[in-house]
């Protein structure tokens, strides 16, 4: 379908506005941060102010994602964890309305997944599983070529896996879960735990840890030695479950690769059932920043063509 496309990415922290071609290509990113906005009403006027500056007139349909429950065909947030006044919100609806555009929405990890699987690195392969690890650890899965949501829109909520009974506290409110080890506010939470008292800025990011890591602070290897091990035994469950052998790992954290694929390798290969054993593979995206425009994108164009499923 020839025309362009705008996905739209509301991430906790960053949001990012793009607009897509004919070639399926990125060819304008617009970063805006989540935290100068207080109300849906208040996002919603920058929204359209930044599409009206994108040549309306040869858009074809927008896409949007967001973190949580999404009810995929209405367009409504189920449940927000991180932004919490977009619960409940007409996002599609109003979004439509405001623009006179057709409008797509879907989960954040739903449309990372998508977009790794149609352009970048799950490309050619029938089943794949995406985990995407920021602040919190989210997951998207295509089966035989088609996206599970789940019954309820809630498919694919990888972070909340049992990887610890009884293991650290989760946001979610349940304990040991995989966002409890392996995301960024784990790291910063689990590096705070292990030092000395008096040794550590209360405040330190992951990227620091990462830094320190690299330079060979014995404390924060450790860290991500941890992080990497529970990947790897969610990993093997999800084998165990799905008979997918195709793992795609995105989001800010996955940059630190170098650091947790071996300790992840380590623990999945002994927790997996015996015919899966060395057929498994587990490998970084190749669309960072883009990968959720992208495949919101595509849906919205897929849903034009009701191709969308």
């Amino acid at each position: 379908m020839e025309g362009q496309f705008i996905g739209i990415d509301l991430g906790g922290t960053n949001i990012r506005i793009g607009l897509v071609d004919e070639r399926d290509a990125v060819c304008d990113l617009i970063y805006l941060s989540a935290r100068e906005y207080s109300s849906w009403d208040d996002l919603l006027i920058k929204l359209v102010s930044v599409i009206k500056d994108m040549e309306v007139d040869r858009i074809k349909a927008v896409g949007i994602a967001a973190a949580g429950g999404v009810s995929t065909p209405k367009g409504v947030m189920s449940y927000s964890p991180h932004v919490r006044w977009m619960d409940g919100q007409p996002i599609r609806e109003s979004l439509a309305k405001a623009i006179n555009l057709p409008v797509w929405m879907d989960n954040d990890a739903n449309a990372i997944t998508y977009g790794e699987w149609m352009y970048g690195a799950g490309k050619g392969f029938s089943s794949i599983i995406c985990l995407t690890l920021g602040s919190g650890v989210g997951g998207g899965i295509i089966l035989n070529r088609v996206l599970y949501r789940g019954e309820d829109g809630l498919g694919g909520e990888i972070g909340h896996m049992c990887v610890q009974p009884n293991g650290r506290p989760c946001r979610c409110g349940k304990r040991g879960c995989l966002e409890a080890y392996s995301s960024g506010s784990a790291i910063s939470a689990i590096y705070r735990e292990r030092r000395p008292n008096g040794q550590i800025d209360d405040q330190i990011s992951p990227v620091e840890i990462y830094e320190r890591a690299i330079a060979g602070e014995r404390v924060a290897l450790d860290v991500f030695k941890a992080f990497g091990e529970h990947l790897g035994i969610a990993i093997s469950n999800l084998v165990n479950v799905f008979s997918i052998h195709h793992y795609i790992i995105t989001g800010g954290v996955s940059h630190a690769w170098e650091l947790f694929s071996s300790p992840l390798e380590e623990a999945l290969e002994p927790n997996l059932f015996n015919p899966h054993k060395g057929r498994v593979e587990v490998f970084p995206g190749r669309l960072g920043d883009k990968a959720g425009v992208l495949g919101v994108a595509r849906m919205a164009k897929d849903y034009l063509r009701s191709e969308i499923r």
